[in-house]
């Protein structure tokens, strides 16, 4: 099981590129602090919605990443000429 995780991993970083792992990487942190948030507030409610606010600046930080990367692409990207072979 170890080695299909680490196989796929690998297939995950050999197929995405930088801006699709940074999405990636917020998604998996707002997944990963909402789940301590709940954990924590089993114990303390008012921690837990403290935690459960820094998951929403971090879902905030995906939203606005995505925003730019749409908008980079969209108006600036896209219009570049691509390079030619010479021959």
């Amino acid at each position: 099981m170890l080695e299909a995780f680490i196989l796929s991993i690998d297939r995950w970083k050999a197929s995405k590129n930088e801006r699709q792992k940074l999405q990636h990487a917020y998604l998996v942190l707002v997944v990963a602090i909402v789940l301590v948030a709940g954990v924590i507030s089993l114990f303390n409610t008012g921690l837990g919605h403290t935690v459960v606010k820094i998951a929403l600046i971090a879902g905030g930080a995906f939203l606005v990443n995505a925003v730019a990367w749409n908008l980079l692409q969209s108006s600036v990207i896209s219009k570049l000429p691509s390079k030619s072979k010479k021959r």
